[in-house]
């Protein structure tokens, strides 16, 4: 009996480590800093690609750019694609994984916009707190890149802008 219950655990732990994932490329295509600061622990360390790596939940939201370039309109609209999730440790409050993403940010440019392909990989250390998982370290890589023209392209506020009313609350 407490080998079927270990692997219960095991199935519940798991799907709500996808749905802390998912939550967070979900706030950062919304532009919800609020949801994306969910994701995290208070003292998080993190280090995005060749950037000075971050220490604390306040340092990590001012390093994301995703939320600037959207309010400036340097980009237009954003959208992650979380692929391959690897747990290699889930043990009692404490795990271990590594996904594989792919983000497509679309940026106005001259007569045309512009859409930027990268494949992402996220290293992460998570542990469960009164609120649930929460991503505690992170190691961000950007394996490849490419940028060609978009053919179309809308802004976040028109994304926002056909959401449900049930839905408005949860898309800033």
């Amino acid at each position: 009996m407490a080998q079927g219950s270990s692997e219960i655990q095991y199935l519940i732990d798991r799907a709500a480590i996808h749905d802390l994932l998912a939550r967070y490329f979900q706030g950062l295509d919304r532009g919800s800093p609020e949801q994306v600061r969910s994701c995290f622990t208070g003292d998080v360390q993190a280090h995005y690609d060749k950037r000075t790596p971050t220490r604390g939940i306040e340092e990590l939201i001012d390093s994301l750019q995703n939320f600037n370039k959207l309010k400036e309109g340097t980009m237009k609209i954003t959208t992650h694609f979380m692929g391959n999730l690897n747990i290699s440790r889930l043990e009692g409050d404490v795990a271990e994984t590594e996904t594989n993403a792919l983000a497509l940010l679309v940026e106005p440019g001259n007569g045309a916009d512009l859409v930027s392909v990268r494949s992402l990989r996220y290293l992460d250390r998570m542990r469960r707190e009164e609120s649930g998982w929460r991503i505690s370290d992170r190691i961000h890589t950007l394996d490849w890149s490419c940028q060609m023209p978009a053919n179309f392209a809308i802004t976040l506020a028109q994304r926002v802008s056909v959401l449900p009313k049930s839905m408005e609350r949860h898309a800033t």
